[in-house]
């Protein structure tokens, strides 16, 4: 039995040491394809100011490092999104990475097409993409209230879908969320994962931050000052889990994902009690088998948590229990609001109107 136990031992780890070389030989190739356009995007970057070539409609979205603007191309009459990034806010290093990433990742049908198109103006870098006709996953969700079970079910496999495929080109969102859920009918039957302005690949080095959010998984918010963490895909994991509980509910589990929230420290400690059935109340409001669900997106241990993709195996039960009190719903609710929303978090605002997409843009 001995012997047995150390062949499965080194087999194991035989096949680990595999799957680590082939992640960095994958993330190796992203990089120097990355690295590749980056160079070029910077020798070829012309000097223009958009009304040269885009007749600007509206602001679609503003924050703290730049906007983004609705604008019709003037050759093809295609509506466009038009990104600008502030040269005083974002180094042009910064801007070129997202563009990189956001064009690598256009080949994705969830994944929001990035035209070959940038430039910088007097003030600004500027790249283009293709616009969401119905706004963003976080515009559709009431407050308090939540999605349906069968509209949830319509966006999540496609969100995990877009994530595996991130995850196979070794690249790691870092900023999953309703906000950069774009949708592109109001009933979900299209949707596309987008702003890839903190998208980094699988390995990379990422500080510790002051101000945690909701979506931000315990391993990042448990970093002290000076500290790094290496990216793994995981840490979207969590954040796609906490977009699926927000999407259901209208409110967020906690406010973030660290031993000073007591709601985390609910759910911490009935996830370390291994019993699906004892959980708190806010969670009482799913059936078994989504809190089983939860529990694996959320695992408090990065390692042990699931792959976006695992989450398909729970499409054919019902998520939400069938019977819910309103009054204890009231009770736990955390108001769906948090500080900063700017450009790079959030790509798009709501759209009123239906637009269409027309053909490739193209400047010359």
């Amino acid at each position: 039995m001995t012997g047995d136990f150390g062949k499965r031992s080194r087999r194991v780890e035989q096949i680990t040491k595999q799957m680590t070389s082939n992640i960095q030989e994958v993330t190796k190739n992203t990089a120097r394809d990355v690295l590749q356009l980056i160079t070029q995007t910077s020798k070829n970057l012309k000097m223009m100011e958009v009304s040269e070539h885009f007749d600007p409609i509206q602001e679609l979205g503003m924050g703290s490092y730049g906007k983004v603007l609705l604008a019709k191309h003037r050759d093809s009459g295609q509506l466009v999104a038009v990104k600008l990034l502030s040269k005083v806010k974002v180094q042009m290093d910064n801007f070129l990475v997202e563009y990189g990433m956001s064009i690598s990742l256009s080949g994705h049908s969830n994944i929001i097409r990035t035209h070959e198109v940038a430039f910088h103006t007097s003030r600004g870098y500027a790249f283009v993409q293709e616009v969401a006709t119905a706004g963003t996953l976080y515009s559709l969700i009431k407050p308090n209230v939540g999605l349906n079970d069968d509209t949830v079910k319509r966006f999540v496999p496609q969100i995990a879908s877009a994530l595996e495929y991130m995850h196979s080109k070794g690249m790691v969102h870092r900023d999953i969320k309703p906000d950069n859920i774009l949708l592109m009918d109001f009933e979900c039957n299209i949707i596309k994962v987008a702003d890839f302005g903190l998208t980094r690949l699988q390995g990379t080095e990422v500080p510790s931050i002051s101000r945690f959010t909701p979506y931000r998984a315990p391993e990042l918010c448990s970093l002290k000052k000076g500290d790094q963490l290496l990216l793994h895909p995981s840490i979207d994991t969590w954040s796609f889990g906490v977009t699926i509980y927000a999407a259901l509910t209208g409110s967020f589990p906690w406010k973030g994902a660290e031993r000073r929230d007591p709601m985390y420290r609910d759910f911490a400690w009935w996830q370390v009690r291994k019993d699906v059935t004892l959980a708190s109340e806010k969670w009482k409001k799913f059936s078994l088998e989504a809190r089983q669900m939860f529990w694996e997106l959320l695992a408090l241990n990065a390692s042990e948590r699931c792959s976006a993709m695992d989450i398909l195996k729970y499409l054919h039960v019902p998520w939400k229990a069938e019977i819910l009190s309103e009054n204890h719903t009231r009770s736990t609710v955390i108001q769906m609001s948090y500080e900063g929303n700017d450009v790079h978090s959030r790509a798009t605002a709501s759209a009123t109107t239906t637009l269409a997409i027309g053909a490739e843009v193209e400047i010359a």
